[in-house]
């Protein structure tokens, strides 16, 4: 949508004016805050398209005002913002637009053994031009505990967005559904079992052979028969139909024992096993999968898990049987070396069936590791150094493909005053694929922002979970 006559510059920087005035109050025990806030980014990039040959460059300034506006209570929290973002570009004036971004989130406290959250966002970005991508999304989910020893849990999440499909590059339009639903017992201080149900579809706007429906029950159960000696195992399967005549349906059953020996609090070994079984219309696949290795410092949501171990390949078709080294990991940490820097690292491997936008491209190996480094160079001036490698490999016989991404950065904050905050960062990437259908590419981007923000919202800033910084990294 254009704007006719005034400017967007104009627009913007009068609208600033008028309303960057916070607005806060106390009543009834609720807290409420209006904050607007205006940004104004000058991008570069030296390969737009991300194209192999003939890298096409382009700058492109965008103004973005920031409406936040937070309701805190003592059950409930409840956070909403609207972004109208106008963006100019300097080769591409047929993509300049004036595009809508809005978000919801809310948490409430049923009862006292109840919790529900909701989250949802539209993302305006126009996408009719090969290149643009955009996602509205929403999630909600429901907590409670039963009993002193029993919690359940149900989790639905949607989104429909338009953005690069990893099996041929192409940008298409999609649609995602996924139910959640799950039951933890505990019995005994480190003793648990459970169960859940996963219910996902993934439909696309024009027929695709990456469109699916699978249904996923699994159950595990972690039982320690004397102080330091436990053991753990899982037990899952997966259906899978695609919505073509492609013949790719299959069924997996997947399980595993692991055998646990505690050394310390924080650090014990293990000897893992692990069967996978894949019934297949083109031929079905068995792996055999021994491991061994080490939890360090184990938490619900940080540590370090690292194993070494065989993947012994049978194949009923024209696929290869193999026996082949994997090292199978489960990373995230957080480093406070000083008050004044934080190290962030996040790694996980995995095979399976491919999913999402690559799941008609059968049975993969996936590898992803990254870290953020945080360190204040001074009281107004930060600084943030990130990098990123994923390695993605398809191993059908008729695929035969592997993806590599790096990418690396970094950049600097600065806080002159306390409503204004300039910043800077530049980031490589490297992109390189066996894929016939897609471009190898590298793409440099350099960014500076000019951020006023009258008042520090009510809602805290963004934590890095670990949720959060695997988006940063790797999507």
């Amino acid at each position: 949508m254009k704007l006719s006559m005034i400017t967007p510059h104009a627009f913007f920087l009068a609208a600033a004016t008028c309303l960057l005035l916070p607005v806060s109050f106390v009543q009834a025990r609720m807290v409420t805050q209006l904050v607007p806030t205006l940004t104004v980014t000058e991008e570069y990039q030296d390969n737009f398209f991300q194209t192999e040959t003939d890298p096409f460059e382009e700058w492109t300034t965008s103004y973005e005002l920031e409406f936040s506006l937070g309701f805190l209570s003592k059950r409930s929290k409840i956070y909403l913002e609207y972004n109208p973002e106008y963006t100019d570009y300097k080769n591409l004036n047929e993509r300049d637009s004036l595009d809508h971004n809005a978000s919801f989130s809310a948490d409430y406290q049923v009862t006292k053994h109840t919790s529900a959250k909701a989250d949802i966002s539209y993302d305006g970005h126009d996408g009719n031009n090969t290149g643009e991508s955009w996602e509205h999304s929403a999630s909600a989910s429901v907590d409670s505990q039963l009993t002193k020893t029993v919690k359940t849990s149900l989790i639905y999440d949607y989104s429909n967005s338009f953005d690069q499909q990893v099996r041929t590059g192409e940008y298409k339009e999609h649609q995602t559904n996924n139910v959640i639903t799950s039951i933890r017992k505990a019995f005994g201080p480190r003793n648990n079992m459970g169960a859940n149900f996963s219910y996902e579809t993934d439909n696309y706007q024009n027929s695709d052979a990456d469109e699916y429906e699978s249904y996923e029950p699994s159950a595990f159960l972690t039982y320690w028969f004397t102080r330091r000696n436990g053991v753990e195992t899982n037990l899952e399967y997966e259906g899978k139909k695609f919505d073509t005549a492609a013949g790719n349906d299959y069924e997996t059953i997947a399980g595993d024992i692991r055998y646990i020996r505690m050394f310390t609090r924080h650090f014990d070994g293990y000897v893992k096993y692990r069967h996978y079984t894949s019934d297949r219309e083109d031929g079905d696949h068995v792996i055999y999968h021994p491991s061994v290795g080490f939890d360090w410092d184990i938490t619900e949501d940080s540590g370090v898990s690292i194993g070494v171990g065989i993947l012994f390949n049978e194949w009923d078709n024209d696929n290869e049987d193999s026996a082949d080294p994997f090292v199978d990991f489960n990373i995230y940490k957080v480093f406070n070396f000083s008050p004044k820097g934080s190290l962030y690292i996040t790694a996980s491997s995995s095979y399976d069936e491919s999913d999402e936008e690559a799941a008609s491209l059968g049975y993969n190996t996936n590898y992803q590791a990254g870290f953020y480094l945080s360190y204040m160079l001074a009281r107004r001036l930060s600084s943030q150094l990130f990098g990123s490698y994923e390695l993605q490999q398809f191993e059908e016989t008729l695929v035969n493909r592997q993806d590599d991404t790096y990418e690396i950065g970094g950049g600097l904050t600065w806080n002159p005053l306390k409503w204004l905050q300039v910043s800077a960062n530049a980031t490589h990437t490297n992109y390189k694929t066996d894929a016939a259908s897609r471009d190898n590419y590298k793409n440099n981007t350099i960014t500076v922002s000019v951020r006023f923000v009258p008042e520090k919202p009510i809602r805290p800033d963004k934590i890095l979970s670990r949720k959060s910084l695997e988006t940063e990294l790797f999507d």
